[in-house]
């Protein structure tokens, strides 16, 4: 094998020489010719040296016996074209569909100029250069046959193969190309002779011809031509690896893979005649996850290659791909994965490279935001779909074949949109929760909403929706409404306002979501905060945040008519300090959309009055957080716990002590007597003359509002979707078919469980009902009620087989309850089952102290609705009304005799109300109601 090396390196050198001997003639000067020489040489030997990407054992390696974690990226479109990436999903989903629609309006000649041009243009040596520095280190070619070898049926002779230069000469510059970055080239053969497939959008699959596997001349073709492939590049180091189908999609009669493992083992058998040096990647059948008859291995030198798309990202979702590489001691590489969010997209890569597994992402490029380069569309393109879509008139041969070449060229690199945040979300963020500036911005300048920092969620933006799972959940799910400028799970749209515009906006925003930029500020100084915001609903409520500390009050910004009618909002004295500092915008309650803010007209922080800010109670409501303006600079024991008085829900509760609450010295905790519970009010005031600042006494603190910020909480008796949980310790969320849809909570198994907050009122018996269902003989539910780490048993619910994983039944228990405020954990003791929701009501113990018997509504909180259960004893002609804070009445109606009365919240601000429910005969007690 060493001879062999070093004849292998001997020949590389003479081949490189032999390139060169145009540009090295007789008329250079020979100290200039040596020069050449040299540089060809030097650039000779350390290309072989990498050697081979092979196996060794369950992982890869190089020549040098470092290993290899590949992160790569496919070409996608390029030499197959797929109709969702060429706009035409409804009238020409495969290759061969489109193909065929063109040569009808153009003509033959000006289709193959087209894709003359389409081949230049979508992917060239700057694709791969860019590729390169980005931080990939591999490059997965997804091959048409068609390309290399006619169809069957176009063979000149019959049962001959006869072969096309064309995709050779791809081929032959690509790996040039990777060569020189040094990056590796896996060739996938994603559209085999027939099509592999009854997808015939991914191989160019067509059903009034036999495909790959109803064809003997197909499975020949597609041997001879990985042989052929084999023999070209069998001594080239830059080549990966052979990816043998790209997802097979296929019932075989025989009811088994064999057939697929047949012409695998033919394939390889073919390959291993000309080429021992390259590595060898097996897909299964199913879109390529159906291993099953494809083990065990076949060759020494092969891995197993799995694909993933759209379902969790955790290890239990990639078990079976470990299983392999554990049970036959082989590689496994995650081949093809992608169209997702940014969030999906780190938090799956992290996972591989936690397990030492590369991977290859799908496509570099295509029309959309959730790749590295976006293609634009040509208008005069969408009128030839629509026209082939029966939309738009016949714009004929010329105009078609503009719009085409236009398209084309449209993919060319120089004329893509590069997103940044897609390559940052896979090269550094799965190895980071740092944050970077998206743009640099500096005090005076607009902060367009949309240029957050690029980082992950929870660390540069948080939002409520960031990822599509819906081969997890069966439904999907729009991480970014909008569906522009970024991939993450921000909203953003194309924004009207002007004169001031990057063109987008942030819009549909929720309850707690935030954005956090990064802003130099040249001097520490008072600014004012404008604010370019538009609305079509109520409104919205804000505040910024500094180093997670409150910089603001809580600032409301305006209804304004409309979700494209801009307006600015104005707040002074905001004071920055000098730097380059991360600013968070918050949105306390969404509901408008955010053009840009600014920061201007900078004066003297020491001009500002010390005022308090902010006021919010801790996460375990033993304490209140309290921010000001300025740093206090008044001793600690100075100041007086007896000066403050605070209550809930008009009930005094005493402070204790009062500390320092940052780093900052702008925030002071007050530590409470009694723990604070959810949905209370809380009130704040300050009697005493000691908070300073420098001397500047605070402001009037009077009657001032406190943030409730303890978790939500529910009231027994009601109902609880299981989905609503405040501990999930095992059990996964899924689309539910049970009477109001929604989601369930499935895949339960022994030991794991979940926790809700209560609030009981009143002890006593209550009868517990759960819907469930399941396919298991016999599950058992622990019932248990507690808080941290001690849980006591209150009752067990012995589950039979319902029929089905979504065939549901009610069963019921009855237990006691402790009044108070606490956890209920439903603990899955044996057995599994899925879970929609459980519902408390009232036992005969509980209803006797209570007359008239208190009515229900659930769920509460209720964020955009809530369901009243009307009582049994009522006449069915009851009134309703409901009661904000103050005792105003908001909402009023009449039942007709329902069981259950829906309550629309979605247009009441957040607070306590209460629901009154009366009829001739009865008042009933009222019910208290939480909207968020």
């Amino acid at each position: 094998m060493k001879q062999f090396h070093n004849i292998f390196i001997q020949f590389r050198i003479q081949s490189k020489i032999a390139l060169c001997r145009p540009f090295i003639t007789d008329n250079l000067p020979s100290g200039l010719r040596i020069i050449i020489l040299l540089l060809v040489l030097s650039m000779s030997v350390p290309v072989y040296a990498q050697g081979y990407l092979h196996r060794s054992g369950r992982y890869i390696y190089d020549g040098s016996g470092k290993e290899v974690i590949l992160r790569g990226i496919g070409t996608g479109n390029w030499m197959l074209q797929e109709g969702y990436m060429m706009q035409t999903s409804e009238v020409a989903g495969s290759q061969h569909e489109f193909r065929a629609k063109l040569e009808a309006i153009i003509g033959e000649e000006k289709t193959a100029a087209f894709y003359e041009e389409w081949l230049t243009s979508h992917f060239g040596r700057a694709d791969v250069d860019s590729m390169k520095s980005w931080g990939f280190n591999s490059v997965r070619v997804a091959m048409h046959y068609i390309w290399f070898t006619p169809p069957v049926g176009e063979e000149p002779v019959a049962g001959e193969i006869t072969w096309t230069e064309k995709g050779f000469a791809l081929i032959d510059s690509l790996l040039d190309w990777c060569g020189d970055n040094e990056m590796y080239l896996i060739l996938d053969l994603h559209g085999a002779p027939g099509g592999q497939g009854k997808d015939s959008n991914i191989s160019d699959y067509d059903p009034s011809k036999p495909s790959l596997w109803e064809s003997q001349a197909n499975k020949d073709k597609t041997i001879a031509l990985w042989k052929k492939l084999a023999e070209r590049y069998c001594n080239e180091p830059w080549i990966g690896g052979y990816d043998l189908i790209n997802e097979t999609n296929w019932t075989f009669p025989e009811g088994n893979n064999s057939k697929l493992r047949e012409l695998m083992v033919n394939i390889t058998k073919a390959i291993r005649e000309v080429d021992k040096n390259h590595l060898i990647f097996i897909e299964g059948n199913g879109f390529a996850n159906d291993f099953s008859g494809l083990t065990p291995p076949w060759d020494s030198n092969m891995a197993y290659s799995f694909h993933k798309y759209w379902n969790y990202n955790t290890t239990e979702s990639i078990n079976f791909a470990l299983n392999l590489r554990n049970s036959y001691n082989i590689p496994i590489w995650l081949g093809e994965t992608g169209e997702n969010s940014n969030v999906w997209f780190t938090s799956l890569i992290e996972l591989c490279e936690k397990n030492r597994i590369g991977w290859s992402w799908w496509p570099v490029k295509k029309p959309g935001i959730n790749n590295p380069l976006s293609v634009s569309v040509n208008e005069s393109y969408t009128r030839l779909v629509n026209y082939w879509k029966g939309q738009a008139s016949n714009p004929g041969a010329d105009a078609a074949f503009e719009a085409v070449m236009q398209f084309a060229r449209n993919h060319r690199i120089e004329n893509c949109e590069f997103r940044k945040d897609v390559v940052d979300a896979m090269i550094r963020q799965p190895h980071t929760v740092e944050t970077i500036p998206f743009s640099r911005v500096q005090a005076g300048e607009p902060v367009f909403a949309v240029n957050y920092d690029l980082g992950r969620n929870g660390f540069a933006y948080f939002d409520n929706d960031t990822a599509d799972f819906h081969g997890s959940t069966g439904e999907f799910i729009n991480w970014n409404q909008g569906w522009s400028y970024r991939n993450d799970g921000v909203d953003i749209e194309k924004c009207t306002d002007i004169p001031i515009s990057n063109g987008y906006n942030v819009g549909w925003t929720g309850d707690q979501e935030w954005m956090e930029y990064t802003i130099s500020i040249d001097s520490t100084a008072a600014y004012t905060f404008n604010i370019r915001s538009a609305s079509g609903s109520g409104g919205s409520r804000i505040l910024l945040k500094l180093d997670g500390t409150p910089i603001t009050p809580v600032i409301s910004l305006p209804a304004t008519g409309g979700w494209q009618k801009w307006q600015t909002t104005i707040f002074k004295s905001v004071i920055l300090p000098r730097g380059n500092q991360k600013i968070r915008f918050v949105f306390e309650k969404g509901g408008s959309n955010l053009n840009y803010f600014s920061f201007t007209d900078p004066m003297s922080s020491q001009t500002v009055p010390f005022n308090l800010i902010f006021t919010e109670s801790a996460a375990d409501g033993n304490s209140i957080l309290l921010t000001f303006n300025k740093p206090v600079t008044s001793h600690q024991e100075e100041i007086l716990p007896g000066d403050f008085t605070v209550t809930c829900d008009n009930i005094p509760v005493r402070v204790t002590s009062v500390g320092n609450g940052g780093d900052t010295g702008q925030t002071l905790v007050l530590h409470l007597s009694e723990t604070l519970y959810y949905g209370g009010v809380i009130r704040l005031s300050y009697l005493g003359n000691d908070i300073q600042s420098a001397g500047q006494p605070v402001e009037s603190i009077a009657n001032v509002a406190v943030i409730n910020r303890l978790p939500v909480r529910f009231t027994l008796p009601g109902r609880i979707q299981s989905e609503d949980f405040a501990v999930n310790n095992g059990l996964a969320s899924e689309k539910c078919s049970d009477t109001g849809g929604g989601w369930d909570m499935g895949y339960a198994s022994p030991g794991d469980y979940l926790d809700y907050r209560v609030y009981v009122p009143e002890a006593g018996k209550y009868i517990f009902s759960f819907r469930v269902a399941t396919i298991r003989a016999a599950s058992q539910l622990i019932i248990m009620a507690g808080e941290d780490n001690s849980f006591t048993s209150l009752d067990t619910l012995n589950i039979t087989s319902t029929g089905g994983w979504q065939t549901w039944k009610t069963l019921s228990t009855e237990l006691h309850l402790p009044k108070g405020r606490y956890m209920l954990r439903m603990f899955v003791k044996s057995g599994e089952f899925n879970t929609n929701w459980f519902q408390a009501d009232y036992g005969t113990s509980v209803k006797s102290n209570l007359r008239p018997p208190a009515l229900v509504c659930y769920p509460n909180p209720a964020k955009s609705f809530t369901v009243l259960k009307m009582p049994d004893d009522g006449t069915g002609n009851e009134e309703i009304t409901v009661f904000n804070g103050i005792g105003q009445p908001v909402k009023k109606f009449w039942s007709e005799r329902e069981e259950e009365v829906v309550i629309d919240t979605s247009g009441l601000p957040g607070g306590i109300y209460f629901v009154e429910v009366r009829n001739p005969a009865l008042i009933y007690p009222l019910i208290r109601l939480i909207i968020p």
